[in-house]
């Protein structure tokens, strides 16, 4: 069927209409974080409030190297959970939702992991949050990562 421009008379107006209080989105990678080149350490989506993404955090330290052990991945992890929301002007009670990624799951002891998580959040602030067991995750040896959502104003 061809194409009748007559059908749509309004249709190029609608697209020409201005969109109304459109969302402004800032990415950027913090200072004392390593500076990924496919992804975003700190996303802000701003309107109506802030909406701040972190991308997967990992016991990753700067230079791109990271410890051995569970416990010292979890607590460098959370470090730099605490680094990122800082350079997003935000703060752990900011925090609304949580995903860990554990490498082999069932066969790991994930307490570390989860004592880190009831250590980090104050009291009353505790975020919705989901574990994940997973085969692998991006570099070899890295055994949990964290996905953080945060909402301020």
């Amino acid at each position: 069927m061809p194409f009748n421009s007559k059908a749509l008379p309004l249709a190029g107006l609608v697209f020409a209409l201005p969109a109304a209080n459109a969302t402004e989105i800032e990415r950027f990678n913090p200072e004392g974080l390593s500076q990924p080149d496919g992804y975003s350490q700190v996303v802000i989506a701003k309107n109506p409030g802030r909406f701040i993404y972190l991308g997967g955090k990992a016991g990753i330290r700067p230079d791109s190297s990271f410890p051995e052990s569970l416990a010292e991945q979890s607590r460098l992890a959370w470090a730099n959970i605490d680094r990122a929301l800082k350079a997003a002007d935000a703060r752990r009670e900011d925090i609304v939702e949580i995903q860990i990624y554990i490498v082999d799951l069932e066969n790991i002891d994930p307490a570390p992991a989860y004592e880190d998580v009831r250590n980090f959040f104050p009291a009353g602030h505790k975020p919705a949050s989901m574990v994940i067991g997973v085969s692998a995750l991006a570099y070899p040896g890295l055994l949990v990562e964290i996905n953080v959502r945060a909402v301020t104003d």
